[in-house]
Formats: structure tokens, sequence, C-alpha cells
């Protein structure tokens, strides 16, 4: 997906070049901003972080972080397959993770009822700390329970193990964020020459677009890793 991505990304440093030596204009009346021009060059180093930025390398953190300590723990297959686990201390282990489970999600439900401390000034979920922190909460929410059946179950015997076992989902999809670098400026070149303008697509179809720019490497290795168990298809 890198090479894709870096060979669209050329494809559309070539099209404003293009594009702007025969003038093309655009819907507004402008013409096609040149990528290659000094304002074009000035534009992408100057912008280069804040498109970085713009990626969404913290929702993605905070999901592997979530996913990893399901994961490492052994509550997600405990979850999966309770039959396979008759130890005493494995089901003590479980029904105490999911107790924790339970608390934390009726905390979180609590938190945005009417009245809640999680809300909006307006009441509503909109606006409110809820609707910017749910990820947080919910990798929070994920992660605590899974602490809880690692070290109840004697699958994370240590704090090292616990924060092991928290990162291992970052380090295995670690390549991933260097395509979201690569993803960033895609989108953002896109933007700068006007593309989506260009091909009159909708502000809701720009946002698929921009979505699957981003979600689609990951989709793809995670079918590499847990399918193919080749991850040579992402590079």
């Amino acid at each position: 997906m890198n090479s894709l991505y870096l060979l669209l990304i050329a494809a559309l440093v070539l099209f404003s070049w293009v594009g702007s030596a025969y003038a093309l204009p655009l819907p507004d009346g402008g013409i096609l901003p040149n990528l290659l021009s000094g304002e074009g060059v000035r534009w992408l180093v100057r912008h280069s972080i804040d498109n970085i930025s713009a990626a969404p390398f913290v929702e993605v953190l905070l999901v592997l972080i979530a996913v990893g300590a399901l994961r490492s723990s052994g509550l997600l297959d405990a979850m999966i397959h309770r039959e396979r686990y008759t130890a005493r201390r494995d089901r003590y282990a479980l029904r105490t993770a999911l107790v924790v489970l339970v608390i934390g999600v009726c905390l979180v439900l609590v938190s945005i009822a009417p009245g809640g401390n999680l809300l909006g000034v307006t009441g509503h979920i909109a606006g409110g700390p809820f609707s910017t922190g749910w990820l947080f909460l919910l990798t929070l929410v994920v992660s605590l329970p899974s602490i809880v059946y690692g070290w109840m179950s004697g699958h994370c015997r240590g704090e090292r193990e616990v924060f092991a076992g928290l990162a291992s989902e970052v380090v295995s999809y670690a390549g991933y964020f260097v395509t979201l670098v690569v993803a960033s400026q895609l989108v953002a070149i896109m933007q700068y020459v006007r593309l989506f303008e260009l091909c009159r697509a909708s502000y809701a179809v720009q946002r698929v677009v921009v979505a699957c720019i981003y979600a689609v490497p990951l989709i793809v290795l995670f079918i590499t890793k847990n399918f193919i168990h080749d991850t040579s298809s992402i590079e």
C-alpha cells in the first residue's frame, strides 16, 4: 500500500504540473495549483507536520492498546472459548474480569445519562467530554478487566508483562504508522490540488474516500497477519 500511495502522490504532482501549465480551471474560476512551483513546495514543507497530525494516529493507537490488552491477557480467548477454561482459577478470573467490565460499562452509561458529568453544557452528548473522549474511555473499559484477568489467571505475572501486553499489538502493527504518514500526505495533496472539487464530489463522498485511504491498509494488514500470515503485501 505504501508503494501505491507513493505512486498516487507522484501522479497527483504530475497532474498538478500539467494542469497548471495548461491553465486547467477550477470550479471557482481559479487555476489548478502546481505542487512543483515555489509556492507549492513551500506549502508542502510548511504543512507537512500538520498533514501528519490530521491522520488518525491517536485513534489507531488506542484501539491497538485495547486489542493488545484483550489478546495478551488471554481474556479474549477465554470469552470466546469458555469451555476450554476448566481450572478454578481461570473461571474465577473470568468472572471477576466480566464484573469489572460490567461496572466500567455502567459507569460510562451513568455519566452520559441525563444529568451525567460527561454531557455538554446543553445536556446532550454532542459537544460534551464524552463526544471527544469516548475512545479513550472505551480503551480503559476494555483494558482494565483484561489486566485483572491476566493477573488473576497468571498470564501476566508482573508490571513489565502487563505493559508489554498493552504494547504488543502496537509493536505488531508498527509498519502501519509509517503508512499513515504517507497516507496523510496523499490526502493533503488531494485537497491542495482541489481534486474533490474537480470531480464534483460531495462532502460525504470526500469523507468516505479519506476514511478508506486511512482504513484500507490497516484492514489489509489485519487480514494478512491473522489469515494469510504474510505481511509483505502491505509494504
